[in-house]
């Protein structure tokens, strides 16, 4: 799991990689404005892939989501290398996010698989980093490569890495763990499924109780989703943390412009955000199943807090005369610190949320929430890009972000306060 994220991470990474060598490909006439339309594009053909892949997951298993998404998002990044126009650098953009989508979803049934409750902070906590490590790496590697080759053969270079991860969990990754029932006979899925729901309700709980949705339909799962006060607020949470996560994609033209950089420069110095989201992840390996849900409200708030005031700072750094090295050393630092404090909130509560809550429905939930962050974060690419392109330039773009940012920290602490008394109902229940 974690080396095919990896993989549908890069190739997905690989329209905002190669971003500052469109942007100065004369042939192209690309600009800032093409670049946001593209990624909002992409962001909405991440959405239509939640609305299939999520109860494709439910249908057919992790496994099966998880490999194909690896095989068509690398074809599709192939295809892009392949492209010569705004318009098939968009379709061929909004395809492949679609496919990445699976890659979620996939996940959320295998870790419910293979994964005890109690552990699934950390467990998220880890398999995220292979999302932001890919992208770091991901970032240095190809912004080092399209320094010395032609940004098509950089794609085409993604897409082979990607379909060799693919040959690689093909061979490897199952579905569920091998399991052998009391007495010695093998399980069949149905009872291996019976027993895991049986698990997972006795470490939710502390007794023996099948989950609320088990036996429900589709409709009847997203019933129950629409009426929950709790699934407004992870969605309107995920919905704000995506689009300040969005920074990333505008991250390599705005270090291009603000300043004067070289393209592969641009690229490369980009890797100082996902760099920040995986220290923050690996930090959130030791934490984040050490805490109450209630101390967890307070810390990650706190965190976002921060998150917005390294914006801030980043904003006004050139109202000080600090010099051009300095200046830059500094910002990306605020850049590094940005993503500490963001991918935590990001990554970790919604995961743990959708297979607790959703239970046989939880691929379908997770893609549910993610397809609303999605929808937001297309209308942020639409908008951001437009702003940095406007009068106001990436001063406006800036604006923009710190409400984001602001919207998020309030946002998170409802939503945490909601699991906080759920979890305190439930120990009363079974103290």
């Amino acid at each position: 799991m974690y080396a095919g994220y990896g993989a549908m991470m890069i190739s997905r990474q690989m329209v905002t990689i190669l971003s500052p060598a469109l942007l100065k490909d004369e042939s192209l006439g690309f600009t800032v404005k093409d670049t946001g339309d593209i990624l909002a594009f992409g962001t909405i053909g991440a959405m239509v892939g939640k609305l299939i892949w999520g109860p494709t997951a439910d249908r057919i298993g992790g496994r099966s989501t998880f490999l194909l998404g690896i095989f068509l998002t690398a074809l599709l990044i192939a295809a892009f290398g392949l492209s010569y126009n705004v318009l098939a650098f968009t379709l061929f953009s909004a395809a492949s996010y679609a496919t990445k989508s699976s890659g979620w979803p996939g996940m959320t049934k295998l870790v419910g698989n293979w994964i005890p409750p109690s552990s699934y902070g950390r467990i998220w906590a880890i398999l995220s980093t292979s999302s932001r490590a890919s992208v770091f790496l991901g970032t240095l590697l190809f912004g080092y490569l399209l320094s010395h080759f032609h940004w098509r053969t950089v794609a085409f270079i993604s897409t082979g890495t990607a379909l060799l991860i693919y040959v690689l969990c093909q061979l490897f990754l199952r579905e569920r763990p091998e399991m052998t029932a009391p007495g010695g006979a093998a399980m069949t899925a149905n009872t291996t499924s019976d027993l895991e729901k049986t698990t997972t309700a006795n470490a939710r709980t502390g007794a023996s109780a099948p989950h609320p949705l088990d036996g429900t339909n589709l409709w009847q799962g997203l019933s129950a989703f629409a009426k929950s006060p709790r699934v407004y607020w992870v969605v309107l949470m995920l919905m704000m943390l995506t689009c300040a996560m969005a920074f990333l994609d505008f991250l390599p033209a705005y270090l291009l412009e603000v300043y004067n950089l070289e393209d592969s420069q641009a690229a490369m110095a980009s890797a100082v955000m996902p760099l920040g989201s995986l220290l923050g992840l690996l930090l959130s390996i030791a934490f984040y199943d050490r805490f109450s849900k209630r101390q967890l409200r307070g810390i990650l708030t706190l965190m976002l807090i921060c998150a917005t005031g390294c914006i801030f700072i980043l904003q006004s750094l050139a109202g000080y005369d600090l010099g051009d090295t300095m200046r830059f050393g500094l910002a990306l630092s605020l850049i590094v610190v940005f993503g500490v404090s963001t991918a935590p909130a990001y990554y970790i509560p919604m995961s743990i949320f959708s297979i607790e809550y959703g239970g046989p429905h939880s691929a379908t939930l997770v893609s549910l929430i993610d397809m609303f962050a999605f929808a937001a974060s297309a209308s942020f690419g639409f908008l951001a890009g437009r702003l940095a392109a406007g009068a106001g330039g990436w001063d406006s773009f800036m604006n923009l972000l710190l409400a984001i940012g602001m919207a998020a920290a309030v946002s998170t602490w409802f939503f945490m306060r909601g699991e906080a008394r759920q979890s305190a109902s439930r120990t009363e229940s079974t103290g």
